[in-house]
């Protein structure tokens, strides 16, 4: 028997139909002899194998008959292992678009972060600028005042100075004049 029951990968899902085409190979021993054979190879080659026995004069009709139930069942096999194959590879492509969108959740949720804590030291920077200014200009306000100050009292110490000196030269003077008049 070539077809087995247990074997899931033949593609087949009923009992009755792996016992008729297992049936119908066995008529020849060619049949199970071919399914046996081709089992590893792609199913160009099968066929192209296939279309050999058929095309040969000195093959009965009975073995290309079990060859090509035998066919039949291989063809079944590479169906059903293309079919497995393609769902395996559409569940990758489900679970890759998944992690490319989970990805891309992350990285949009980042930069929303990202923007969010940009323009909170945004707004910090330009407070902290606004308070510099702030202090730049009261700085400046106290250097006017102490600019006129200075000024001022350099005026009122050279004011003072002038009259000083001239108390002085005066009472000089008085003295001068007081001696001479003494004298």
């Amino acid at each position: 028997m070539a077809l087995k029951s247990e074997d899931v990968s033949s593609g087949f899902r009923h009992g009755k139909v792996m016992a008729f085409i297992n049936e119908r190979m066995s008529r020849h021993a060619k049949g199970p002899e071919f399914y046996l054979e081709n089992l590893s190879l792609s199913w160009e080659k099968v066929e192209d194998k296939l279309r050999a026995i058929l095309e040969d004069r000195l093959v009965p009709s009975q073995a290309k008959e079990a060859c090509a139930w035998s066919s039949l069942a291989l063809g079944v096999r590479f169906a059903y292992k293309q079919s497995q194959l393609h769902r395996h590879r559409v569940q990758w492509l489900h679970d890759f678009a998944g992690l490319h969108r989970s990805a891309a959740q992350a990285l949009a949720s980042d930069l929303t972060l990202l923007a969010a804590q940009h323009e909170v030291e945004r707004k910090e920077a330009a407070f902290r600028l606004q308070l510099t200014q702030a202090s730049l200009a009261e700085v400046q306000k106290e250097r006017d005042l102490l600019k006129w100050k200075i000024f001022k009292a350099g005026i009122g110490t050279k004011i003072l100075f002038l009259v000083t000196d001239r108390v002085l030269k005066l009472r000089k003077s008085v003295k001068n004049e007081q001696t001479s008049v003494d004298i």
